[in-house]
């Protein structure tokens, strides 16, 4: 698949910034795949159900797309931005239990793989992109970096919105997260086959978005 680009690696390796800048840059869509499984969570949390089937039918003919808003990408559904309710703490635990069931894998798999245009071009963000989601997507990335850091840039990230983590228990929990991801039946994260793995400990944001401009 040529104009694709996927993203992979742990919480905190900045996939996530990296996805957003390059999708701006080169005029391409844009899938961050935690952003559907939350709104996953939401929509199980509206009809009281978690069942794929029932789901599935609040997803059928309803629009999902991401769009730039003030420098950063929204998520809409049927023509109503709800990334602030994704966003709810709450929601975000759903999720990542959902995102541990395989029939809501794969309730969301077509889903995903809708966003790439081929005309377009899309960069991918998420845990299983270019592993199971993409497996031929032409610029495969594995983006990594030190516990340490990646415990850094989320308290950088928390501090911003006003609270207070312990660094220690930061790297606990990143710690606890990245042994789930990579030892989990379903989707575990993993290199993906044919990936360039790019350990953005000592980068910028910047010399990581340049080095996966060198590749395309």
């Amino acid at each position: 698949m040529d104009k694709l680009i996927t993203i992979d690696g742990p919480g905190g390796s900045g996939k996530g910034t990296v996805a957003k800048i390059l999708a701006a840059k080169l005029g391409w869509n844009i899938l961050d795949s935690g952003a559907l499984y939350r709104l996953i969570a939401l929509i199980s949390e509206n009809i009281k159900k978690t069942d794929p089937d029932s789901i599935g039918k609040e997803l059928k003919d309803k629009s999902i797309f991401f769009e730039l808003v003030k420098d950063q990408y929204h998520l809409f559904f049927d023509g109503k931005d709800v990334t602030n309710f994704i966003r709810r703490e709450e929601i975000g635990v759903k999720a990542s239990d959902l995102a541990h069931n395989q029939n809501i894998r794969n309730l969301i798999k077509d889903t995903q793989r809708s966003f790439y245009d081929p005309n377009i071009g899309l960069i991918a963000d998420g845990r299983d992109m270019g592993s199971v989601v993409f497996p031929e997507a032409g610029i495969k990335i594995y983006l990594d970096a030190s516990i340490e850091e990646r415990a850094k840039r989320r308290q950088i990230q928390l501090k911003e919105k006003g609270m207070e983590v312990n660094m220690r228990n930061l790297i606990s929990s990143l710690e606890d997260r990245d042994l789930k991801d990579k030892n989990r039946d379903v989707s575990p994260l993993l290199i993906p086959k044919g990936a360039k793995v790019i350990d953005s400990t000592n980068l910028s944001i910047d010399e990581v978005v340049n080095k996966i401009m060198d590749l395309i």
